[in-house]
């Protein structure tokens, strides 16, 4: 049963922890000023309509820009890293230190209350985690 949940976890960790890590974030944007790029050359006769889209391709690469700019010039927070390395080991540590001792236990009523604590702890830390990720990178600095 462990196996299966650890594939499991391996499994939504590489769906969604590797777009990230691949830069892949701003995909869905750059598909958006691809196809109004396509869509410009089809309306080569309306100029209303070319003046409309020119404004929102003005608009999305801006948008695009300021993205890019921030994700290059980005800083990681160490101390965020740090606290969720430890809340990974700790949360990590305490599950299975209590899915160790409902299988010592048998089957009885601590054995369930251990599995339960470790569902409970389990959850606590995946929430404390997903918490943490927003904030791995030090906010931008306000030029003055």
């Amino acid at each position: 049963m462990i196996q299966l949940w650890s594939a499991i976890g391996v499994a939504l960790l590489t769906v969604v922890i590797g777009p990230l890590l691949r830069g892949e974030v701003s995909g869905r944007l750059l598909k958006r000023i691809s196809e109004h790029a396509n869509l410009r050359e089809k309306l080569a006769e309306n100029s209303a309509a070319l003046k409309d889209l020119d404004a929102l391709l003005d608009l999305e690469v801006r948008r695009l820009r300021e993205r890019e700019r921030h994700r290059l010039t980005r800083k990681l927070n160490g101390a965020n890293v740090a606290a969720l390395i430890f809340v990974a080991l700790a949360g990590g540590g305490i599950v299975y230190g209590l899915l160790s001792l409902g299988i010592s236990l048998g089957p009885t009523g601590w054995a369930i209350a251990a599995y339960v604590g470790a569902a409970l702890v389990a959850v606590f830390a995946v929430g404390l985690a997903a918490v943490g990720v927003g904030t791995l990178y030090e906010p931008p600095k306000e030029k003055k």
